[in-house]
C-alpha cells in the first residue's frame, strides 16, 4: 500500500511531468498541487499543511536560522535566476554603474525576499556595494496589494528600511521618488518612461560573464520536507530526488526536439545550444555537491546583510544524505 503525501510546488516545465502525472514519486501517491508561490509559502510556514513543498530559499534560511522552519530542505531547486536583469534605475539620478547606488533610495517588494538577497549579494561582491550606505523602501511593485507591511524579516541594525502603503513602488520610480527598484518581474513604469532603465543594459551578457568567472548560478527557492514526515517515511527523500531528477530530464530533452518547438520561441534550439556552451549540459543540477558553493555564497550574504545572525552550516539545512 503507497502513502499519500501532499506536494506543493510551482508549476515549471521542470516540475510538470509530476504534476501531470507522467512522473511518479516511487512507493508514494504524490498529491502534486500548484498554485500563487507567495500564497503557498505563506501557508508553508505559518501552518506547514505540505508533507513537501517548495519554499522561498531567503526566508528559509531566517526561519532556520531562528528554530521555527516547520521544513528541511532537500537538494532540488525548482527555481533559479540571475538578478542583473532585476535592478531598475533612474537613468536621471548620475547612476552610470553599480557603484553610484551608494545613498539611494531603492525599493524591493521584500527587503527579505530571495531575489533582492542575491542582487546585493552579487553587488558587495563584485563592486563592493554596502546596503547599510542606500534607504530602502519596501513595498507592492505595480499592484496594492497589502493594507501593511511586515518588517519581521528586517536586519534589527545597520540599514535604513521603511515600508509604504496605498501607493506602488512602479509609480514612485515612475515619479522620481526611488532612485533604484529590485523588482523579478519589469515594473508597469518600465518600457514606457524612458527614464526607467536598467542598471545592466545588455544583463544577458551580464549574467553569463557572472556565472563564467563564478560558476554561481543562484538558487531562488527549495523543496523541503516536514521533519515528522521525515521521521515517518525515511525513503521519501531518494524517492523525491529521483523523481525531481527524472522531470526535469524530460524537460531538458524537450529543449532538444528539432522537427515541432514545444516551447513558443523561435529560437529555442540556439538558445538552449548557447546556454549549454555557457553551463555545461547539466547547467540546472541538483544535489548537495554540485550546489555547495553557491549554498555557501547565500548563506553568507544573508548574514552580511544581516538577515540570520550566524553563517548556518549545510548539515543544519538539508535532509542528511
Amino acid at each position: 500500500m503507497t502513502q499519500a503525501i501532499k506536494i506543493a510546488v510551482g508549476d515549471y516545465d521542470r516540475t510538470r511531468p509530476l504534476i501531470d502525472g507522467s512522473v511518479k514519486v516511487a512507493g508514494f501517491d504524490a498529491e502534486v498541487s500548484c498554485g500563487d508561490l507567495e500564497e503557498i509559502f505563506a501557508k508553508a510556514f505559518k501552518t506547514a499543511p505540505f508533507e513537501v513543498t517548495e519554499l522561498s530559499f531567503s526566508n528559509f534560511l531566517i526561519t532556520s536560522a531562528r528554530g521555527t522552519c516547520p521544513y528541511l530542505a532537500l537538494p532540488i531547486f525548482p527555481s533559479r535566476s540571475f538578478r542583473h536583469s532585476a535592478i531598475y534605475i533612474r537613468a536621471d539620478r548620475g547612476i552610470r554603474s553599480p557603484v553610484d547606488l551608494k545613498g539611494k533610495r531603492i525599493g524591493t517588494r521584500e527587503y527579505s525576499n530571495t531575489a533582492t538577497l542575491v542582487a546585493r549579494g552579487m553587488l558587495m561582491d563584485e563592486y563592493g556595494f554596502d546596503p547599510s550606505q542606500s534607504q530602502w523602501v519596501v513595498g507592492d511593485v505595480d499592484h496594492i496589494e497589502r493594507d501593511s507591511i511586515d518588517g519581521g524579516n528586517w536586519p534589527k541594525s545597520g540599514v535604513e528600511i521603511r515600508g509604504v502603503t496605498g501607493t506602488t513602488l512602479s509609480s514612485m520610480l515612475d515619479a522620481g521618488d526611488l532612485d533604484a527598484l529590485i523588482a523579478y518581474s519589469p515594473p508597469a513604469c518600465f518600457g514606457r518612461n524612458p527614464a526607467v532603465v536598467r542598471l545592466f543594459p545588455d544583463w544577458r551578457a551580464a549574467e553569463q560573464d557572472y556565472y563564467r568567472r563564478t560558476q554561481r548560478f543562484p538558487l531562488m527557492h527549495i523543496m523541503a520536507i516536514r521533519p515528522d514526515v521525515l521521521a515517518s517515511h525515511p525513503t521519501l527523500p531518494g524517492a523525491l530526488m529521483q523523481a525531481f531528477e527524472a522531470a526535469k530530464a524530460d524537460a531538458q530533452a524537450r529543449l532538444g526536439i528539432h522537427q515541432a518547438l514545444p516551447i513558443m520561441l523561435p529560437w529555442m534550439t540556439a538558445e538552449a545550444e548557447q546556454t549549454q556552451a555557457v553551463m555545461g549540459a547539466d547547467f540546472w543540477p541538483y544535489g548537495i555537491e554540485a550546489n555547495r558553493d553557491i549554498i555557501d555564497t547565500q548563506v553568507r550574504w544573508s548574514h552580511q546583510q544581516g538577515l540570520i545572525p550566524r553563517r548556518l552550516a549545510i548539515e543544519e539545512l538539508f535532509v542528511p544524505a
